[in-house]
């Protein structure tokens, strides 16, 4: 069975230990880095991009074909199979929000620790 645990002497673990430093503007310019990568592929920003959730819902849209599909007479599953593409589409899109919504709360996160670690600095160097 396997484990779901590091082994004892992953590196990082403990921090004293391993010798791990933050450097929390290094931390801060991570989560930048990670909100320059998502603005594309959000939309968020004011350009239409390739893969964006926008461009997704109108270019890689079934529209086009479930029409075709339901015109074709004597075929009566067309109309099932639209049905299905349509809602795969949604379902699609959907699923493409979480991940964009995954990703802001990643990106939260690792601002959060930044902002963390800055103040322990800062409280640090008072002592």
């Amino acid at each position: 069975m396997a484990t779901t645990q590091p082994p004892d002497d992953w590196p990082g673990l403990e921090a004293e230990r391993d010798g791990v430093q933050y450097d929390a503007e290094k931390i801060a310019k991570i989560a930048q880095a990670m909100r320059e990568i998502m603005e594309p592929i959000s939309g968020l920003d004011s350009g239409r991009h390739f893969g964006s959730k926008q461009d997704l819902d109108l270019n890689g849209s079934f529209d086009q074909m479930s029409m075709q599909l339901r015109s074709i007479d004597l075929y009566e599953s067309g109309d099932v199979f639209a049905r299905l593409l349509e809602v795969v589409h949604r379902e699609f899109l959907e699923v493409y929000q979480d991940v964009l919504d995954n990703f802001s709360t990643a990106i939260a996160l690792v601002d959060a620790g930044a902002g963390n670690y800055s103040m322990t600095d800062i409280a640090n160097q008072g002592v």
